[in-house]
């Protein structure tokens, strides 16, 4: 892959910095739809909204349905106001870091000030989902304008008609810094390049007999596993994978019932508890009460710095022959929200190098470890120019010394996520009925 110049990345940081703290914006660079005079202009001095520079006359946008200047829709941002987001906790980067993100992005676009609620929660985001069509059931709006979930989510909401084609919209121009295999059109956009279901592995505890799903049933990790909560849709992916690990399939019920007895009669001796909680799972593995917990690949990606003998399974030092679940972020927008273009902007700040690869001196909520946890991996070759110094710092590869590239993001196992959505709650009471919970 050619290396990408930094010069232009720097003189824009130095720029932008006096004026609106040192924001990214990808929208600014002539790599989207704006001339490359406007990066000329920009880097000299911020006059203007950055988004007005690329802005002529009338232009469509999307869910609203009209032909808007840009005075036009900076009013109808302020009439707006407020951005309602359902989200995951990020560590509680979403009431701190992410909140003055999207404020100075918005004010750095359009020259206004909104506010944002994140609504984020690590339980099983079907809630955000049955909100959703309790909310329609009473002939309400959205409560949520922007959906920040996993994929199997957002199949279920096109599926079912909730999910509104908003794309392309001049609203996210930054939709043109991410590669094809991850744009959703016209629903949505994986704002995530992975996100695997996968174990946190203490490598000093455990070694290269740990090599697949089945070794999970070792006796030697015995009191020694965490397993996702039931509710989990982590948990659900798991329990795909596992059943091709077992040559079953797990659209036959039966199959599927023999893949759930195998799991129940040789893993889950061997859990010391189910949870799904990120402090606990922390607190569990920083003390080596658990050698192998289930999560997401997040955990794992963070320790890179901070514990670097727990890794992903994804990633250990020898060969893991087993498939991990991909259930990737994927940001949309709900049918009926209050605050259309609101959401709009909110789903570029979303796929923005300002918020795919933030500035932890500028918004220090970040640690380095939350910084890894939270990024997941580049949409697109055009945003390695972004990548912080201290994360190339991380080995020769880069910031691919933790992430897969994208190439290898392109190979994940495709999982039919409405059907497991609709046969998860069959699965977890077979299960439970198995280990008598």
């Amino acid at each position: 892959m050619t290396e990408k110049p930094k010069s232009d990345r720097r003189a824009f940081l130095g720029t932008v910095a006096g004026t609106v703290g040192g924001l990214v914006v990808g929208a600014a660079l002539g790599s989207l739809a704006f001339p490359q005079r406007i990066v000329q202009e920009v880097t000299k001095e911020v006059e203007v909204p950055v988004a007005k520079k690329g802005w002529e006359g009338r232009r469509w946008i999307p869910i609203v349905n009209k032909y808007m200047t840009f005075k036009e829709v900076q009013d109808a941002l302020v009439s707006e106001g407020k951005l309602i987001m359902a989200n995951w906790t990020y560590w509680g980067l979403v009431d701190t870091a992410f909140v003055q993100e999207f404020k100075d992005y918005v004010a750095m676009m359009y020259d206004v000030n909104i506010d944002i609620d994140i609504l984020g929660t690590q339980e099983a985001k079907g809630g955000f989902m049955f909100q959703l069509y309790s909310a329609y059931s009473a002939g309400l709006k959205a409560p949520y304008d922007i959906m920040h979930i996993e994929e199997n989510f957002f199949e279920e909401a096109v599926s079912k008609g909730i999910a509104v084609p908003f794309l392309p919209s001049p609203l996210v121009p930054n939709t043109e810094m991410v590669d094809y295999y991850f744009l959703k059109l016209p629903y949505g956009i994986q704002f995530q390049q992975h996100g695997l279901a996968n174990f946190t592995v203490n490598t000093k505890q455990v070694g290269d007999w740990f090599n697949s799903w089945r070794a999970l049933a070792d006796k030697r990790l015995e009191g020694k596993i965490t397993l996702w909560v039931f509710e989990d849709n982590g948990f659900w992916g798991w329990l795909v994978v596992m059943a091709q690990e077992l040559g079953k399939n797990y659209k036959n019920p039966e199959e599927m019932r023999e893949v759930l007895k195998w799991i129940a009669d040789n893993i889950h001796p061997n859990v010391i508890k189910y949870t799904s909680d990120e402090a606990e799972l922390d607190e569990l593995l920083g003390r080596d009460i658990s050698w192998v917990s289930a999560y997401w690949c997040a955990l794992g990606e963070g320790y890179s710095v901070t514990r670097p003998e727990l890794k992903g399974s994804q990633v250990l030092p020898w060969k893991f022959n087993s498939q991990h679940p991909n259930l990737p972020g994927i940001l949309w927008i709900p049918k009926d929200v209050e605050h259309p273009l609101l959401a709009q902007v909110a789903a570029d700040w979303l796929i923005s190098p300002l918020h795919q690869l933030p500035d932890i001196n500028k918004y220090k909520q970040y640690t380095k470890e939350l910084w890894l946890r939270t990024e997941e991996g580049p949409l697109g070759p055009d945003y390695e120019q972004y990548v912080p110094d201290w994360v190339n710092a991380l080995g020769p590869k880069g910031i691919y010394e933790v992430y897969p590239t994208i190439e290898e993001a392109r190979k994940f196992p495709k999982i039919d996520w409405l059907y497991v959505n609709e046969h998860a709650p069959e699965w977890i009471n077979i299960y439970k009925e198995l280990i008598g919970a």
